[in-house]
């Protein structure tokens, strides 16, 4: 698939160097036909190359980082995209990567810092995030390596039975099956009973609506593997299996269109809905009630009970009046505020909008406003704008709540005439929104979706709308990241713009780094920058995450002149902006997520370099 893209995106780059705007001619002779090609392979080899060449440079730079876990980052990084090419030197940095980690030893605590949290947090999300890299190469390789690194990547006395790093590790197991369920359901299957032995887990959902997409008759069958091990929880005591047991279960009944938990939906996005048997419905909802029922009841089942008794009424009708008494009992023990969603819920879920107008007219105030919110919400969904509107107008007196739902009634309208492609509509309700910079976003949006389309011409005339409403030298982390967004589309579109655009950005990424280095600890969160080099991982502060997008957009660059890419990620001063910088022009070329954008090129869609 790789070379196969890189082919195809040497071929047009020899075609925009060469013959910009050419047609070839239907009787092209085969000579000139074998030449093309021999150009486009020499190309490639070059390319290729270079690009190789490039990761070398980086690898071998890893070992002038000062942070353990910005090594492990690079290492970890330069290993995927190596593997397909010397599987033996990935494996290597694999591993080398995950003893750069190793080497910090941190001990969890429940009275550490919290600096010290988040550095033992970043530690154990990077070690998730490198061995599910591994687990996509190899499933066996990221078991292995997870195994390894359990005992050594957390000081002693962390990884014992019950510590907060063996629960880590058990969820850690789960998030690899998962991974691995999507190319071996087989494989993901037997991982996942392995788990199950050892604990129950959010993942554990995760996991079953994955090999519920690959194998129904394997997800069944683990349904009924988490039945059995729930039978041997208490769920009176253990929140976890209780809150476990009456999620799938309300999950394992949710209809097309019901709203609740949609969130938790094992459906939706092209996948089988998930439903459970009659069999293991009747066993959950026997344990789910008894529970409830018990002498010392647990209060987190009181949560889902309310969505679940229809399914009781209908299935264990004897035990209904005795589990809504318990319900009542649950909604005066809890904070008023909180009642009052209680005490509605099951009205808010499946009541109809004249339902809701009715309770409303009788409900004490707030409980009122919430109903009229939530009856002109429902008629909005139901595609009646306009009475959505006259609910507000007609029963919500508090000013700013009336012009807040009324604002968001038209976004939601803007967005429901972006998906159905009404350009001219949209353009008539932008003018409502009073955020220039929302109004930028949205055209910015716009704009994507017509260079998707291959329309290069409607793009740019969308990005000249949006032009005014962007700031080119950026005050705030919003302003860069709407002019971040801008210049992808350039680089798709309009290469020579937005390599303007980019090497104008890379002088201010230069102050905005050393202005953070020294800010870091003062008006910045102290552990942005240590040993004084940033911290690269991702997710750890905003500078390093808007930083890695800065990269990224760089990298888009990189098929249409590969040299004058590297050569602005090489005019950043810092060591580690420098080789991260490198790092995503590596990708940029290599990844094998670049379909979309060669199918960009092949259309003729980048012009103007």
């Amino acid at each position: 698939m790789f070379w196969r893209r890189l082919l195809a995106s040497c071929a047009l780059i020899v075609l925009l160097l060469a013959s910009i705007g050419a047609q070839t001619p239907e009787d092209q002779s085969a000579s000139d036909q074998l030449e093309r090609q021999q150009k486009a392979l020499e190309l490639k080899k070059e390319l290729e190359r270079k690009t190789f060449a490039l990761l070398d440079e980086i690898i071998n730079s890893a070992a002038t980082l000062k942070l353990p876990e910005n090594r492990a980052l690079v290492l970890s990084s330069a290993a995927d995209l190596i593997w397909t090419r010397d599987e033996k030197r990935a494996r290597s940095l694999f591993k080398d990567a995950l003893n750069n980690l190793n080497s910090i030893a941190i001990k969890f605590d429940p009275k550490m810092s919290e600096e010290q949290r988040r550095s033992y947090q970043m530690v154990a999300q990077q070690r998730k995030e490198i061995l599910q890299m591994i687990a996509r190469r190899d499933a066996d390789l990221a078991l292995e390596s997870l195994r390894a690194s359990r005992a050594q990547v957390f000081s002693a006395g962390a990884a014992g039975k019950g510590s907060q790093q063996a629960s880590e590790d058990l969820r850690l197991e789960q998030s690899l099956a998962i991974q691995i369920a999507a190319n071996d359901p087989k494989r993901a299957f037997q991982m996942a009973e392995d788990s199950l032995s050892k604990g129950i887990s959010f993942e554990l959902l995760h996991l079953l609506t994955r090999l519920n997409d690959k194998d129904t008759e394997l997800a069944g069958r683990f349904t009924d593997d988490i039945v059995n091990k729930l039978r041997s929880e208490n769920l009176a005591t253990n929140q976890e299996a209780a809150w476990f047991a009456a999620v799938l279960l309300r999950t394992g009944i949710q209809t097309e269109d019901d709203g609740v938990f949609s969130g938790l939906s094992f459906a939706g996005g092209g996948r089988m809905q998930f439903k459970l048997n009659e069999a293991q419905l009747r066993d959950l909802l026997e344990m789910v009630t008894t529970a409830a029922l018990g002498a010392t009841p647990n209060p987190s089942l009181f949560t889902f009970l309310p969505a679940l008794m229809p399914e009781i009424e209908k299935r264990m009708p004897e035990r209904a009046p005795a589990l809504r008494r318990r319900i009542a009992e649950s909604v005066r023990a809890i904070d008023p505020q909180e009642r009052m969603y209680f005490e509605y819920q099951e009205l808010t879920q499946r009541g109809t909008i004249e339902a809701l107008l009715e309770a409303a007219a009788k409900a004490p105030d707030k409980a009122r406003l919430m109903l009229y919110e939530q009856a002109a919400w429902k008629a909005l969904n139901k595609g009646d704008a306009e009475r959505a509107r006259q609910i507000v107008n007609d029963h919500i007196t508090d000013t700013p709540t009336r012009d807040r739902m009324l604002e968001n009634f038209d976004r939601m309208s803007l967005w429901s005439a972006m998906r159905k492609d009404k350009l001219d509509e949209v353009r008539q309700k932008l003018a409502r929104l009073k955020s220039k910079e929302e109004r930028a976003s949205i055209l910015i949006q716009l704009a994507w979706g017509a260079t998707v389309k291959k329309d290069r011409k409607l793009a740019l005339e969308l990005l000249d709308e949006a032009l005014p409403f962007i700031n080119f030298k950026p005050k705030n982390d919003s302003q860069l990241h709407l002019l971040l967004q801008v210049v992808r589309i350039y680089a798709l579109v309009e290469p020579a713009r937005a390599f303007e655009m980019i090497e104008s950005l890379v002088d201010q990424a230069n102050d905005l780094l050393s202005a953070a280095s020294v800010l870091s600890g003062f008006f910045l969160p102290s552990g942005i920058f240590r040993k004084g080099e940033m911290v690269l991982p991702p997710g750890y502060s905003n500078v390093s995450m808007r930083f890695r997008q800065f990269g990224k957009e760089l990298a888009a660059l990189a098929l249409f002149n590969f040299e004058r890419t590297k050569a602005a990620a090489d005019k950043l001063q810092r060591n580690e902006a420098r080789i991260m910088a490198r790092l995503f022009i590596a990708q940029g070329v290599l990844s094998e997520q670049l379909g979309s954008g060669v199918a960009l090129y092949e259309s003729g869609m980048a012009v103007g370099y």
